[in-house]
């Protein structure tokens, strides 16, 4: 083509149709069909890449990585004399859950990376999400539990962090953007595949967030003479919220996800399972017998057990085989 085209907007708010002028040819092109950078949302940086899940995921790890490398006890109470080996044990477990959500929602996140459908879904799982935290913080979080305003900064920061996320995940949820449909057969092709053992997580995640919240309480996994500061207290508040979080990713996955999908699910929770046993080796005298020691190895050979086996099982399945790709 020698000819200049003379392009014009036919929207002055966001681009719905693109007409290509050329002499003699005048073409109509939807955003769909021609400009794949344009997306839909309150924020549009003219760009396909999900930003807003990628900042979601990626925030989640850098608190978690901060919770492993700081002992943030001695630098939120830098006066008291009430830190204790119970606080590095709840900063340790909120650092893993931290840890598990940004992990989960950034490999669902890449994986559907060229699916606005499925970002979009997602975003709204991860609002979902934010919004849980955020409520956690007015509720679990305010500076009269730490005994005065002069640690009102943990309140306010945390609020500031949710807000964020929920405005800058929100930002990609607009009704004029493409949604994935539910898989129609979310609750069938159950056996030893993948997505059999993704609903079995969930139901485990379910009972345990009721089990968290009414019935175990943060001593569980203390060992026997730690009692729990206000320190210890604050993060084990957002502990079930974390674990709601990680409900939340995996009935995304049960519900949108292909089978391709279900296989990085069950080899992220496989990782993350090796990480979390290696993550209490260093502080297991401070845990109780039940949650540490021989006892957390076995759960862990059981758990990557279960995942080989529903990775092969999956794979082997002639039923489900179509569904799979490379990975």
């Amino acid at each position: 083509v020698t000819k200049k085209a003379k392009v014009k907007h036919t929207q002055h708010l966001s681009i719905k149709n693109i007409v290509y002028d050329i002499p003699g040819n005048k073409q109509v092109i939807s955003p769909k069909q021609g400009d794949n950078r344009t997306m839909g949302g309150i924020i549009d940086f003219s760009t396909s890449c999900p930003w807003q899940m990628y900042t979601f995921s990626f925030l989640h790890i850098l608190i978690s990585l901060v919770f492993y490398a700081v002992d943030l006890c001695p630098f939120a109470f830098p006066k008291s004399n009430s830190c204790s080996e119970s606080d590095l044990v709840m900063q340790r477990i909120t650092a893993l859950s931290t840890l598990y959500v940004g992990v989960l929602f950034l490999v669902l996140t890449y994986h559907n990376k060229n699916s606005s459908g499925k970002i979009n879904r997602l975003c709204t799982y991860a609002v979902c999400g934010a919004t849980a935290f955020l409520v956690s913080v007015i509720f679990a979080g305010n500076a009269s539990s730490f005994g005065g305003i002069e640690r009102s900064w943990m309140h306010i920061g945390d609020m500031i962090c949710s807000l964020l996320l929920i405005c800058i995940v929100g930002s990609r949820i607009d009704l004029a953007t493409e949604w994935a449909n539910a898989n129609e057969d979310a609750m069938q092709g159950l056996g030893i595949n993948c997505k059999s053992l993704i609903l079995l997580f969930l139901i485990i995640c379910a009972v345990k967030l009721f089990g968290l919240t009414d019935v175990v309480g943060p001593t569980y996994f203390l060992a026997d003479g730690l009692v729990m500061t206000d320190v210890s207290i604050w993060m084990w508040n957002f502990t079930s919220v974390l674990l709601f979080d990680i409900i939340l990713v995996l009935m995304y996955s049960l519900y949108f996800e292909d089978n391709q999908g279900h296989e990085f699910v069950v080899m992220t929770v496989t990782a993350m399972s090796l990480v979390a046993a290696v993550s209490f080796i260093s502080i297991k005298e401070f845990m109780s017998a039940i949650v540490s020691g021989k006892m957390l190895w076995i759960r862990v050979s059981i758990l990557v057990v279960l995942c080989v086996a529903a990775v092969i099982g999956g794979r082997r399945s002639g039923s489900n085989r179509s569904g799979y790709q490379s990975v």
